[in-house]
């Protein structure tokens, strides 16, 4: 069945779970040597010589001896009644399930009953002498009555040591209570444990049990029906494994009746034996029934104890039940001593039922038990006394011991001096009686000796020494003057574990010192005093307390006496006050300007009570001039002063600061220790003026269009009197650029007198022109040293003045336009100079003007109105035959700026009449037809006029026909002249003219000239030429027009001439007819010119019929300059 682990309860791993391997640390340096199954036996059978030590069958209804006591639930299972008077305190059984009835006649020890969770147990708390040997008999009971059942936990039986008090068990459960748990610790002064382990956890290092002991293979795990030893332990350590038996049976398979008593065959007998050696053999015998005898036990276990055995043992019995259980009883115990012993027997030990240290030091009482024992199995004894030379008083309960009989006596030792310094105390005692045996002669009996030795701590002499000075403090100021006395006194005491002699007090300061040697025990106190000492002016120039140092020294009492020392240093604060106090003093000399003055004066004084050396003021403003020192160059005497002085220049930070805050320090060196200063301020007020100029401009300062880049410019100065910082202009325009800034030094300081511009561009937009103006402000910001930030504001307009517009006009062909050239400029013209003439080198061009002077016409001549209610108004003309655009600009110069403004004009053809000439034809009578072309010699002065014949009359003679621009004729019979009327058109309008056609008789011999042309000849009528030559140009200004005289030579039968003029040039522009004069004319005077521009002219006659060849081009003639708006 799986159960809980718990205090009280047996341990028991859970089925089915496995157990993780135990990690313990191995806390013991000496790992026990455990020899087990050891080859010596000993006998089965009980020595002759043994001797009965204890017999106890718990087979009544009480135990007289009250040496056993009781624990927890153990009882006796025959007892109705509580003890009686002096006896054990064992008594009636509280519960009995599976347990035997009181009224059996056969009684047991009850451990515990089958309840679950069950604990009991008994000890024998008085001493057994160990020096024979032990062999402890008894039988054991463990079982249930119901058949199957798991039984839990054992019984455990042990041995503990006998100067220990033995009142409690230890751990329950799978410790069988000797051994330990997390919780419970083991028995106290356990030394051997044996296990009769039904459950299997006495064997298992689990719970806390074995704690402290090294990693052990064997006790890795619970092994069921096993008799288990472990070793000796003490609290929670150690109780560690040493051996266990093979698989035997400790409780058998029965069903028992709950009021049954069991029989032999339920019990098991177990005998324990532990040799008298130093380190005991220990071996274990079973037998398989109760009451056996020990001839008939097997040996089942033996092994070495690993340490001593205690001069003592106690010893007991437990047992435990937890989730499983069985009932556990003890009966028929009986321990004897191996070796025979003599008939008195002394065991002395140290007493230790109370807590006991690992060593004895001088003065320390060491409480001694000696156990006497009647080792007679018939003889009495009496006057038992024990005889110790260093125990004086030895205390016996009783001295009369019946045979076999054991008692305690008590006594104590206290450790002297010697003893202490001898590193250990060996003690021995001996004991005796008188001896009356029946039948025999009474006899003295005396026991052999018993030794003891007693660990002394190892000597440690040690002293120390408190040394106390009390100040007669006359003034009450706490500290030391010169003058005043000091009373030591010096506290010697032995910190060391002997005594000490000839303790003594050496101080190199004072005298009398009493008493001048003392001897002191261990942790004792002796006081010494001495005469007064008195405070000298040295001490307190030493600068530090006065200090005294004691030394005292004592020697122990061995043989070879060791001598120790201490010292002690007692300190009395002195009045050690060097001091220094400084006093500035300043006055500002001038105003609060940069380089004003401020004369400063110092007085440094020696306040302290000590001369001061290297006395020194420091001004990190100025240069400190000393007056006269009062006695050496910087040095003090207490109360002494000097004086110095020094001129400060304020400064730019200073006027900022608002006031000049300055310290001095004063320093001097004391005889000793650091030196002492001290520090004085003085601080100046000074006025301070905050101010910042701001100004904006804007570059242009207006605009015409859209898309101008306009250049802002900001201006902050600083015109205060303190440094200006965090200076910054902003302007909230949008589309305006990042500000970039030009500073006078450090980027947002302007220092007084410090300007700081800073430019920003904008772009116009469309809807700054129409808005007329581009209103903008900025603000600048300073922060002064104190007040208030400085906020100031700059605003700038732009006027947007949109450009001068380009004009035009129509004029028809040699006719004149007046063009008001201004109308359309707005304010761009309002009191602007207005000229033809060059204005600026770098006009702005608009419509694609000139530049930097304004064009002139080419085609003809202009005159415009500079002044009065008609300005702007500009006349053109162009010349006689031109058809075509011509251009001419004027340039505006004002406020908003400078211009040069393009004007077109386009002249449009004046629709002339065409000119209808005469024309001839010779024929034959009656013969071939002839042609002639009307249209040939007519002429229309509109260029690209396409002539046409629009009508053609009758013929007198013969027939006349036309085909488009080409007429036919057939001559008659008939001779003579016969004249045609015809008429051309231009489209619009008409000319008439005759053909004549002469018929001549044939074959009569044609007269008159043919229509071919040649390049001269005469004729009846006389000589001509058809060319001319044109003289030099003469060029004028007249009425602000240019204006050119041209010549020719006349031409003999010229009926009309033809006058053209071009733009000279590297390029001539081309030719264009500019007059055409009448055939007597020899000269023109053309006027349509363009100021400053260079033409050439050329004339052709008008032949008749024909146009003669043109001239050759004149001269190239330049007009004069336009000068104002009027012209030339």
């Amino acid at each position: 069945m799986s159960e809980v682990r718990a205090l009280g309860r047996h341990r028991q791993t859970p089925r089915g779970r496995t157990r993780p391997a135990d990690r313990r640390s191995i806390a013991l340096t000496l790992v026990l040597a455990l020899l087990a199954a050891v080859l010596v036996v000993l006998p089965a059978t009980k020595a002759e010589a043994a001797t009965v030590l204890l017999q106890e069958s718990f087979g009544g209804t009480s135990v007289p001896d009250p040496a056993w006591q009781a624990l927890d639930s153990a009882c006796i299972t025959r007892a109705t009644a509580a003890p009686p008077t002096g006896a054990s305190n064992l008594g009636v059984c509280a519960n009995r399930e599976q347990a035997p009835r009181a009224d059996f006649a056969t009684g047991f020890l009850q451990l515990t009953d089958t309840r679950n969770n069950a604990k009991g147990g008994a000890v024998f708390n008085r001493p057994i002498p160990a020096t024979g040997g032990l062999d402890v008999q008894f039988d054991q009971y463990q079982y249930q009555a119901l058949l199957g059942l798991q039984g839990a936990d054992g019984i455990g039986f042990f041995l503990s040591d006998g100067s220990r008090s033995l009142t409690a068990a230890g751990a329950p459960g799978g410790s069988l209570g000797y051994g330990q748990s997390t919780a419970v610790p083991g028995v106290n002064g356990g030394y051997l444990g044996i296990g009769l382990d039904v459950y299997g956890n006495f064997s298992f290092d689990d719970g806390g049990l074995g704690a402290g002991c090294p990693t052990n293979a064997a006790a890795g795990a619970r092994v069921q029906n096993r008799i288990v030893a472990r070793g000796p332990g003490q609290g929670t350590a150690n109780y560690c494994y040493i051996a266990r038996s093979n698989a035997i049976s400790l409780r058998p398979t029965l069903n028992l009746a709950n009021t049954g008593t069991p029989g032999t065959d339920v019990g098991r007998t177990i005998r324990v034996t532990v040799s008298p050696d130093a380190k005991p053999v220990v071996t274990v015998y079973y037998g398989s029934s109760a009451g056996l005898p020990a001839s008939s036990l097997t040996q089942v276990m033996q092994f070495t104890m690993a340490t001593n055995a205690p001069p003592t043992f106690k010893l007991g019995f437990t047992a435990s039940t937890g989730g499983s259980s069985d009932t556990h009883l003890i009966r028929n115990v009986s321990v004897s001593s191996i070796n025979n012993l003599d008939d008195i027997t002394l065991v002395k030990q140290i007493d230790r039922t109370t807590t006991q240290p690992a060593t004895y030091s001088e003065g320390s009482v060491i409480p001694y038990q000696f156990v006497v024992t009647n080792g007679s199995v018939n003889g009495t004894l009496s006057g038992v006394a024990v005889s110790d030379p260093k125990v004086p008083t030895v205390t016996c309960p009783t001295t009369t011991l019946a045979p076999l009989a054991t008692v305690t006596c008590t006594g104590t030792h206290t450790v002297t001096a010697a003893e202490a310094v001898a590193g250990n105390l060996v003690n021995t005692a001996t004991a005796s009686a008188t001896k009356t045996t029946p039948g025999q002669a009474t006899v003295g009996v005396t026991s052999k000796t018993a030794t003891v030795t007693a660990p002394i701590t190892t000597p440690a002499p040690a002293i120390s020494l408190a040394k106390t000075g009390a100040l007669a403090d006359t003034n009450a100021n706490t500290l030391a003057d010169a003058g005043e006395t000091i009373t030591y006194s010096f506290a010697a005491r032995n910190t060391g574990n002997v005594t000490l002699q000839n303790v003594a007090v050496s101080d190199p300061k004072v005298a009398g010192i009493t008493p001048l040697s003392t001897t002191l025990a261990p942790q004792t106190t002796a006081t010494f005093t001495s005469a007064p000492y008195t405070v000298t002016q040295a001490d307190i120039n030493t600068g530090a307390s006065f200090t005294n140092t004691a030394t005292v020294s004592g020697r122990t009492l061995a043989a070879t006496p060791t001598t120790v020392s201490a010292s002690s240093t007692a300190n009395t604060p002195i009045r050690y006050a060097p001091a220094i106090s400084l006093v500035k003093n300043g006055a500002l000399t001038a105003g609060s300007t940069v380089g004003s003055t401020i004369a400063y004066t110092f007085t440094a004084t020696n306040s302290g009570n000590v001369p001061l050396t290297g006395v020194a003021i420091t001004d990190p403003k100025v240069t400190v001039v000393y007056g006269a020192w009062p006695g050496a160059t910087g040095e003090l005497g207490i109360g002494q002063s000097v004086s110095a002085s020094a001129t400060y220049t304020l400064t730019q930070a200073d006027v900022d600061a608002g006031s000049v805050v300055n310290t001095a320090t004063v320093t001097g060196k004391p005889p000793t220790g650091a030196n002492v200063t001290a520090t004085a301020t003085r601080t100046t007020t000074l006025t301070r003026a905050n101010d910042l100029a701001f100004t904006k401009t804007a570059n242009p300062a207006f605009i015409s269009t859209a898309g101008t880049v306009i250049t802002y410019t900001f201006r902050a100065t600083n015109t205060g009197n303190t440094t200006l910082t965090s200076v910054g202009i902003t302007d909230p325009k949008t589309g305006l650029s990042a500000l970039a800034f030009t500073w006078p030094g450090t980027a947002g300081r302007l220092t007084p007198g410090q300007v700081v511009t800073a430019t920003a561009t904008y772009t116009t937009t469309a809807a700054d022109v129409t808005a007329g103006s581009i209103a903008n402000t900025a603000t600048a910001t300073a922060t002064p040293p104190t007040g208030a930030v400085i906020t100031r504001t700059a605003s700038v307009t732009v006027a947007a003045i949109p450009d001068p517009q380009v004009d035009s006009a129509t004029v028809v062909q040699g006719g004149s336009v007046v063009i008001d050239v201004l109308a359309n400029d707005g304010a761009a013209a309002t009191g602007a100079t207005f000229s033809r003439a060059q204005l600026s080198a770098t006009p702005k061009v608009i419509g694609g003007a000139a530049s930097p002077a304004p064009a002139a016409p080419i085609m003809g001549s202009v005159t415009c109105v500079d002044s009065g209610a008609t300005r702007g108004q500009c006349t053109y003309r162009p010349i006689a035959a031109y058809v075509g655009t011509d251009v001419f600009d004027y340039a505006l110069s004002g406020t908003y700026g400078t211009w040069n403004v393009r004007v077109t004009v386009t002249v449009t053809a004046l629709n002339k009449a065409p000119v209808a000439r005469p024309d001839r034809a010779v024929a034959t009578a009656g013969g071939a037809s002839v042609t002639v072309s009307p249209l040939a010699n007519d002429t229309d002065e509109d260029a690209g006029t396409t002539l046409t014949l629009s009508s053609v009359g009758s013929v007198g003679s013969g027939t006349f026909g036309c085909a488009g621009a080409t007429c036919t004729y057939t001559p008659g019979a008939a001779t003579g002249s016969f004249p045609i009327a015809y008429t051309v058109s231009d489209g619009a309008l008409t000319a008439s003219s005759t053909i004549t056609v002469f018929v001549d008789p044939a074959p009569l011999t044609r007269r008159g000239f043919t229509g071919t042309d040649t390049t001269g000849g005469s004729i009846g009528l006389g000589t001509w030429t058809r060319s001319s030559v044109v003289a030099t140009p003469v060029a004028s200004c007249t009425a602000n027009r240019p204006s050119t005289l041209v010549s020719w030579a006349a031409a003999p039968g010229a009926t009309g001439w033809t006058l053209e003029r071009r733009l000279a040039g590297a390029t001539p522009g081309a030719w264009t007819v500019v007059a055409t004069p009448a055939a007597a004319a020899t000269s023109f005077t053309d006027d349509r010119l363009g100021e400053g521009r260079s033409y050439q002219w050329r004339v052709r006659p008008d032949l008749q019929r024909w146009l003669g060849v043109a001239s050759a081009a004149s001269t190239a003639v330049a007009q004069p300059a336009v000068t104002t708006a009027r012209g030339c």
